[in-house]
């Protein structure tokens, strides 16, 4: 018999309608949970909830949430080990990293809800050979590291031509660094080969290397509409480069030579797992494998639409780490 959970992230991302389903994966959900981690059992029973109080959507806010802060100063043990399929670390700035294990269920449903997404917004043609200019690190490098993974991830919607990974360690060890010089001789490389490109990443990165372009007085490239960009994880450290979203997608659209429609961003974290990909007008969108809940910084109440506050990020996706609900 097919699980709630299966059956939900067996349909698509995006339905006209929504049939329930994902409160009843979310019940599943977070009955599996609270049986694996006591730490969660114990937050159930001190705000006196219980899994079997999640019948109709109203009730997603109902469910307790951990701060993402959580899972950087804690590590979750379960009840009863279980294999871990893969083991992924959190891109953060502050020095602290989470640390998120997914079984292989989860680490499935990760990867098939990402094509999911990305499919129905057009960005996926296994026919298409593409070349990948990644400004994230090499997960040869950073097997552990969320962005690494998600890049990778990206890099399996088509079929691959030639991939170069930006941010590397130098030959005799170190940090990571971005190679600025490799990464121009590789976009060179690649815009003459006549294969449609994607460029993957972080926004910073990209910015550096059109300025770099542009200062050489290199010419403007012609990637056509086949080509797209993709950034993701923000500025980071690097946020007095930052440029509005608007005027950053148009002169990265003058520069590569793309319809600025094929620029996208797209939200996500190692914690939660589920991506939210902007749509050709610049809106991110919330599959039906998530819910997303907008709270009050004092009183932590939920919010109505259109209001600014902390985000609770709700999936059903992950079975084998307690971050399914994520503040």
């Amino acid at each position: 018999m097919t699980s709630a959970i299966e059956r939900l992230f067996a349909g698509e991302p995006f339905p006209d309608t929504r049939n329930g389903g994902f409160v009843a994966a979310l019940r599943q959900c977070a009955a599996i949970q609270s049986q694996r981690f006591p730490a969660l059992a114990r937050l159930y029973a001190r705000q006196g909830f219980r899994p079997a109080f999640l019948r109709a959507e109203r009730d997603v806010a109902r469910l307790p949430f951990l701060h993402a802060s959580v899972f950087k100063e804690h590590d979750f043990r379960p009840a009863v080990a279980f294999r871990a399929a893969l083991t992924l670390t959190s891109s953060g700035t502050s020095g602290q990293r989470s640390r998120t294990v997914l079984d292989e269920g989860s680490l499935r449903r990760v990867k098939l809800s990402a094509e999911k997404v990305y499919a129905a917004l057009g960005m996926v043609d296994k026919g298409l050979r593409t070349n990948y200019l990644c400004m994230t690190y090499d997960p040869r490098q950073a097997k552990d590291l969320g962005t690494a993974f998600t890049d990778e991830l990206l890099t399996s919607f088509t079929a691959v031509g030639e991939v170069h990974y930006a941010i590397r360690r130098p030959l005799g060890g170190g940090d990571f660094r971005f190679d600025l010089e490799a990464t121009l001789e590789a976009l060179r490389r690649m815009a003459a080969g006549g294969l449609p490109l994607r460029v993957l990443g972080f926004p910073a990165h990209v910015m550096f290397t059109m300025r770099a372009w542009r200062e050489r007085g290199l010419p403007p490239l012609r990637l056509g509409r086949r080509s797209w960009a993709l950034t993701g994880g923000g500025w980071k450290g690097h946020a007095g480069d930052a440029i509005p979203k608007g005027e950053f997608k148009a002169q990265v659209s003058s520069w590569l030579g793309l319809p600025a429609q094929n620029i996208r961003d797209l939200f996500g974290s190692v914690e939660h797992g589920i991506p939210y990909v902007e749509c050709r007008r610049g809106r991110m969108h919330v599959p039906d494998y998530a819910r997303v809940i907008v709270r009050d910084p004092e009183t932590l109440k939920p919010l109505p639409y259109g209001r600014k506050g902390l985000l609770q990020l709700v999936t059903p996706s992950l079975t084998s780490f307690p971050s399914f609900s994520v503040l």
